[in-house]
């Protein structure tokens, strides 16, 4: 249940950063210079900037072993202006698979939010990455119910902020989904809360953030105030809805009042709210993080049941690890 970044060949690592091979369609036209290594000859040029990349070139890299293909660091930019309109695309290919599209969308919209997360470019990820996401997300699963399990079946588990955030995003649709609702409209605002929750991150301090061992009561009081600082940062921006907002700030709302950063009783916290923190829970026990290793699903789904015995909503937490288990039992059949 994981994906993984593929990273680029040791002498291409100053230069070069790998970018997916099926991201580009018959007739992408380039802004920026597109390489391959194909059977790992050496890195040629297969398209320059300004041309066109057709079907013949992009099956002949295929058919050569071409994994991944190679930009120019010093073009980067350009190519996530393109990744970001090719996302836009993805959905209504036919010459992908759900499962190929659903890998796409993934892995590429987790390193365009790290890019934003890492230079704090709220602009980018709120008003740009955030819409196209959450449309590929929900236009998939509104054509392919399957495409949810794909999505939830390959998340990573290596716990970065911006994976984390992808990650939420994707849990919480699929448990709105596995709870009956099917409003487009209220998948999307789902979505996008989730996609935000931890967005106040971006102004905590990293070192806090990614330190190893256990927080000090000063970062511990600092990590908290994340969903003051998200609500802060997000609260006048157009097209961010109430529910999304809620989301963001009482994620970590207990139901017996022992959350934070207000403390909320019972159904003080939206409903939306509380399956992020059912979905917030799981992701980060089952993650790699900082200071321990990945939790087992097994001990992840205990401290749940746990959890859900007066903190976090019971139906909510059953629904969740049903999802997942039926996921799992699927994979293990086909392996």
């Amino acid at each position: 249940m994981t994906a993984t970044r593929t990273p680029p060949p040791t002498n291409l690592r100053k230069s070069y950063v790998p970018v997916p091979v099926d991201l580009f369609a018959d007739g992408s036209l380039l802004t920026f210079a597109l390489y391959a290594r194909p059977h790992g000859a050496a890195i040629g040029c297969i398209c320059h900037s300004g041309e066109t990349l057709d079907r013949a070139r992009l099956d002949e890299m295929k058919e050569a072993g071409a994994r991944v293909f190679y930009v120019d660091t010093a073009e980067h930019r350009a190519y996530q202006r393109f990744a970001e309109a090719a996302l836009g695309n993805v959905v209504g290919r036919t010459d992908l698979s759900t499962p190929k599209k659903v890998e796409i969308c993934y892995n590429t919209t987790r390193e365009l939010i790290r890019e934003a997360f890492e230079s704090s470019n709220l602009e980018q990820m709120v008003d740009t990455h955030r819409e196209t996401w959450v449309n590929n997300m929900v236009s998939l699963i509104c054509s392919d119910e399957a495409a949810l399990d794909s999505m939830v079946g390959m998340l990573s588990h290596d716990y970065y902020t911006y994976t984390h955030m992808v990650n939420v995003s994707v849990m919480v649709t699929a448990l709105a989904y596995r709870l009956g609702h099917r409003d487009k409209d209220l998948l999307r605002q789902m979505a996008s809360g989730g996609l935000l929750h931890d967005i106040g991150k971006t102004s905590v301090c990293p070192e806090t953030l990614n330190k190893v061992g256990r927080l000090a009561p000063a970062e511990w009081d600092e990590l908290k105030r994340h969903p003051d600082l998200g609500l802060q940062v997000l609260h006048s921006r157009p097209g961010i809805m109430p529910l999304e907002l809620m989301m963001v700030h009482q994620h970590h709302e207990k139901l017996d009042g022992s959350g934070y950063p207000q403390g909320l009783l019972g159904s003080e916290i939206t409903a939306e709210a509380q399956m992020t923190a059912v979905v917030d829970i799981y992701d980060a026990l089952t993650s790699k993080r900082p200071y321990r290793e990945a939790m087992l699903h097994e001990r992840a789904v205990a401290i749940l049941k746990e959890e859900a015995a007066a903190k976090i909503n019971r139906d909510m937490a059953m629904a969740w690890i049903d999802t997942v288990e039926r996921i799992r039992a699927q994979e293990h059949r086909h392996d």
